[in-house]
């Protein structure tokens, strides 16, 4: 009788290997026992994604957490792990890990979650990401749904790197064709309008209208703002917690400066945009800003729409698209670019400093040296 094998010893054809299907088709397998003896086995896409595999498995079985590890995959593949549940080991091990704003992928989560949770990851199908298309659709505009997608394939293709499935169901899926729509921008007189009104309703938030629009800031970028971000002496804005992961200064105009010193600063909070009442900061103020857009007949008026604006204006004073660039914090001057076409010819900016300098934008340093000429 030959001597049974002791796992994990050498000769028990543990490892990366090449099998065929019943179909005749190469496959790569990995193959090893755990130190209690249970064999660990599984087909993988790709000989990169085996090794990983390998990897984990070797790593963990030399730091005595191998029990966790194992729990994992059995929970993933036996247990019929969903979205819903893979969505948090997603958020925990890679989004926290790799991501420096790992909220932007916790946010679409939500929509991918609330739509798709219940679906069992081992059975996500390309129907699926049409179903999520159908009911995201109905909700928000194309780019955003792509942008719902796009953290859905991630998801997918860190669960194949990490053996919850063995394939990709959203390889090379197509994403929505986005309308490039003509760019309507706010202006001078309309921003203050929305200002003015949002402020009517809920003076923090006018307060926070005032700052996205002055300063180009991101829904987001405004809400985490901190007293300790803004230099008053200096006049300059850091925003630290980026999309890109690089911090930003930003010039504060003297309409910025006059609604930051409004507001009523809380010891016990940190931020700037405080709910009151809460003693916390603001976290969504879509209710004071929808109501100041209708008050001021500016429904068609986002968030989004403070930042286009204050791009634009930067463009028209003639400061040049790679200082845009970098003030907004794109990743891209391709992004920047969409704003070129707002530059004025000499002749024009002549024309609009004047009337800038008539409502106070221009400092009284610069407005002097024009009178002495």
């Amino acid at each position: 009788m030959a001597p049974a094998k002791n796992p994990g010893q050498k000769g028990d054809t543990m490892g990366i290997n090449r099998e065929k299907d019943h179909k005749g088709r190469e496959r790569i397998v990995v193959s090893k026992y755990w130190p209690d003896g249970t064999r660990f086995r599984r087909y993988c896409t790709n000989k990169t994604v085996a090794k990983k595999a390998m990897a984990r498995i070797e790593e963990s079985i030399a730091m005595g957490t191998w029990p966790e590890l194992k729990e994992e995959l059995v929970r993933g593949v036996e247990k019929g792990i969903t979205i819903s549940g893979f969505s948090e080991i997603y958020l925990r091990d890679y989004c926290q890990t790799h991501n420096t704003r790992p909220d932007f992928k916790k946010q679409a989560l939500i929509s991918i979650t609330r739509i798709l949770g219940g679906v069992p990851l081992k059975d996500v199908r390309r129907s699926h990401a049409h179903q999520f298309i159908a009911k995201r659709s109905k909700e928000v505009a194309p780019a955003t749904v792509n942008r719902g997608l796009a953290v859905l394939k991630n998801m997918l293709t860190f669960a194949v790197e990490r053996e919850f499935i063995e394939t990709h169901p959203l390889l090379r899926f197509r994403m929505l064709p986005e309308e490039q729509k003509a760019l309507r921008v706010l202006t001078l007189e309309e921003e203050r309008r929305l200002v003015e009104a949002v402020a009517e309703v809920e003076p923090t938030i006018g307060a926070y209208t005032a700052v996205l629009g002055e300063a180009g800031l991101r829904k987001s970028e405004g809400l985490n703002l901190k007293w300790e971000n803004l230099n008053f002496q200096e006049r300059i804005l850091a925003v630290e917690n980026t999309k890109s992961g690089k911090p930003r200064y930003i010039p504060m105009s003297d309409f910025a400066l006059q609604w930051l010193n409004s507001l009523v600063r809380v010891i016990s909070c940190p931020y700037v945009f405080v709910q009151l009442e809460k003693g916390d900061r603001w976290r969504d103020p879509r209710g004071p800003f929808k109501k100041g857009q209708k008050a001021a007949g500016l429904e068609w008026v986002g968030f989004h729409d403070l930042r286009h604006y204050r791009a634009t204006q930067w463009v028209k004073t003639g400061v040049d698209l790679v200082t845009v660039k970098e003030l907004l914090g794109h990743a891209d001057i391709q992004t920047t670019m969409r704003y070129a076409h707002f530059a004025p010819s000499h002749a024009k900016r002549s024309i609009l400093e004047a009337q800038r300098i008539e409502v106070g934008e221009i400092g009284s340093q610069e407005k002097n040296r024009r009178e002495k000429k």
